[in-house]
């Protein structure tokens, strides 16, 4: 045979070679896809259960909790509204109290004044009621044993005071306070009630003419007559004891209390002056009567 022939058959034979090795290749290359294709859809048959699963899950899920959200949220409304309730009531209640407050102070206030009132009337009733009386101080306990206290006072009084006859007396009596048991402790004073206002005056007026004031019984008894005031008079007077003691040895100077306490001051140059509290009569006798 030719050498040219060889070579043409040699052609014919690589090309049916190569037709053959494609036509292999794309049949391999369809059977892989058919498989993968064949692969997803097993994996997708075997997901859809658990997808619907997962969903079934999550449905129930979100409806428990929808369900707890609208249990929570009833109650929460429910105690908004006894709140809204009990918060009117407080409204109301608030609103009237303050109303029968406001009422309570009124009344407390015109009670204050009839209080204060009423206060004056038996201070007032009081001090009357103790216009005649005098108290005689530094009598010995049990001077009277044996004998009627009112006798036993006029007696005295008329020997101490060398009156020309017994003031007439109403009663007598020893202050209610426990008796004195120790010999350092100052006897109780006696209350005297007087039947006759000027006889009282007269009494007082002849003991503050004895020297301080004090006055030598027969027995030896050195004793002292003061008005009977009330507890308030008597404070409201000893208020002013430091002004007085201010006042002790100035020349000319005439001073006492007018009842119930208003101190009353005459200058040497014959000026009177009244007060109405202790501070304002010191400072007077300080810048005035002191330094002059």
């Amino acid at each position: 045979m030719p050498k040219g022939g060889n070579n043409k058959a040699k052609q014919l034979d690589a090309g049916a070679e190569s037709r053959v090795e494609a036509n292999a290749s794309t049949g391999s290359t369809g059977d892989t896809a058919q498989n993968s294709s064949a692969n997803g859809q097993q994996v997708l048959d075997a997901i859809s259960p658990l997808k619907q699963e997962l969903f079934n899950k999550i449905d129930k899920k979100a409806n428990q909790t929808q369900e707890e959200l609208r249990s929570a949220v009833g109650t929460i409304n429910k105690r908004l509204d006894d709140n809204e309730t009990r918060t009117t009531d407080l409204e109301v209640g608030v609103s009237t109290n303050a109303d029968a407050i406001a009422a309570l102070e009124s009344e407390v206030l015109n009670m204050k004044k009839d209080l204060i009132t009423l206060k004056a009337r038996c201070e007032d009733l009081e001090a009357r009621s103790r216009r005649c009386n005098i108290r005689v101080t530094g009598v010995k306990e049990g001077r009277e044993h044996g004998k009627h206290p009112s006798q036993f006072v006029a007696t005295l009084l008329k020997d101490a005071l060398g009156l020309d006859k017994s003031p007439c007396l109403d009663r007598a009596h020893r202050s209610l306070r426990a008796m004195p048991t120790q010999e350092d402790q100052p006897p109780r004073a006696f209350t005297v009630k007087c039947h006759y206002y000027t006889e009282k005056e007269m009494l007082l007026k002849r003991a503050a003419e004895s020297r301080f004031g004090l006055i030598t019984t027969a027995d030896g008894d050195r004793i002292r007559l003061l008005p009977d005031f009330t507890q308030a008079v008597s404070k409201q007077r000893a208020a002013f004891t430091e002004v007085w003691n201010l006042l002790r040895g100035c020349v000319g100077v005439r001073y006492g209390l007018r009842y119930p306490a208003t101190p009353r001051i005459t200058t040497a140059d014959g000026h009177e002056s009244t007060f109405k509290d202790p501070r304002s009569a010191k400072d007077f006798v300080l810048r005035e009567i002191k330094s002059a």
